[in-house]
């Protein structure tokens, strides 16, 4: 792994660049300091072998979405190297996996195939075998007939029996049960579904048919706390992320009016909360919108990254023994800081928008 020397903040203060070329470096050597720490976690074979897939598609997305030459290139040839690992490792998806074997391979293989190492044959393999389940299946509800659902109970807290749908108590225990929120079904149902169309495979259902429920969920609630109503601010940074192919696109702001409001509202909460990876959500989904680090609020959010950033280069509490916390949070935080090369202004699925702009979702017979 390479080491890079990093140039002490008063050394460049001496030298009296504008404070645009500042900014800019500062932003180019914390973003790329955050993506060697994601190699570090990503080299460890049993990280990958936990979570490749999703450090898969950090590399993709980020080399996609980057304005910085050599963090592009960086993350490019990093990913590419890793997609290969990947597919030696995983070279044929088993017959009749389970659904969620089946999620985790498309979602190696479309970002693989994104990347250059290409396989065709498991691609249409994976279309057959994810065609053997459901709607409900894959995403807990039909969107084509309903909207996400509030009776679908979590695993029961005492013996973690799984109850039907409709349930109240544990059927195994009698104990009390937890509903799922709302928003989390929505949130995965539109990463599943985003994730078919991205790889040109149905999960349940098409991403049309989840998005149009996004207005059935607002107004959003003011939020207790961030860490506390986290499913709320997840669900709007996705709903974002999966109409805007990862930062690749902006967005106009009166096409998400109630998520751009919620953004603009909440961001100074993240900082006040020490939530670096919230806070990196927060400011690479406001700069969607077209807001950059000249506004206020913006450079705020920037500054404070910066300044919290670990010497190791990651963002988040360094005890924290969760790697996925550890690296998630060191994605978003880079998300954060990162100078974007926005393709344009547009949707990654426009048949999505007549439906979120819509006051009153249609039940499709």
């Amino acid at each position: 792994m390479r080491v890079i020397s990093l140039i002490p903040l008063l050394l460049l203060a001496s030298c009296a660049p504008s404070p645009r070329q500042l900014d800019h470096s500062a932003r180019d050597t914390a973003a790329l300091r955050g993506l060697r720490f994601l190699e570090q976690i990503a080299s460890h074979p049993l990280h990958f072998k936990d979570y490749g897939p999703d450090l898969l598609w950090a590399f993709y997305t980020l080399s996609e979405a980057s304005a910085d030459p050599l963090l592009k290139q960086e993350a490019r040839t990093f990913g590419t190297n890793l997609a290969r690992q990947w597919r030696d490792t995983l070279p044929a998806v088993p017959p009749n996996a389970g659904i969620n074997q089946i999620y985790d391979y498309i979602a190696g293989s479309e970002t693989a195939d994104d990347l250059g190492v290409i396989d065709d044959p498991m691609r249409h393999e994976l279309a057959r075998q994810a065609g053997r389940f459901s709607p409900v299946d894959w995403l807990r509800f039909n969107p084509r007939i309903e909207p996400p659902p509030t009776d679908i109970p979590h695993p029961c807290s005492r013996c973690k029996h799984a109850n039907h749908r409709g349930s109240k108590n544990c059927r195994k225990c009698g104990e009390p049960l937890h509903m799922v929120s709302p928003y989390d079904i929505l949130f995965d149902a539109l990463v599943t579904t985003y994730a078919g169309h991205h790889y040109g495979v149905r999960l349940g259902a098409e991403y049309a048919d989840v998005a149009r429920w996004i207005p059935s969920l607002r107004p959003y609630p003011v939020p207790s706390t961030l860490a506390a109503d986290s499913n709320v601010t997840y669900t709007i940074t996705h709903i974002i992320y999966t109409l805007n192919d990862y930062d690749q696109y902006r967005l106009r702001p009166e096409w998400l009016p109630h998520e751009f409001a919620f953004l603009k509202a909440h961001a100074q909460m993240a900082i006040d909360e020490k939530d670096a990876e919230t806070l990196g959500e927060f400011i690479d989904s406001l700069q969607v919108f077209g807001m950059t680090d000249k506004d206020p609020q913006v450079r705020k959010g920037i500054d404070y990254l910066l300044a919290h950033q670990n010497a190791d280069g990651s963002w988040g509490e360094i005890q924290d023994h969760d790697i996925y916390t550890r690296y998630h949070t060191t994605w978003t935080g880079i998300g954060g800081v990162m100078r974007y090369a926005w393709r344009g202004e547009r949707l990654a699925i426009p048949e999505a928008l007549p439906a979120i702009l819509a006051a009153k979702p249609r039940i499709t017979p």
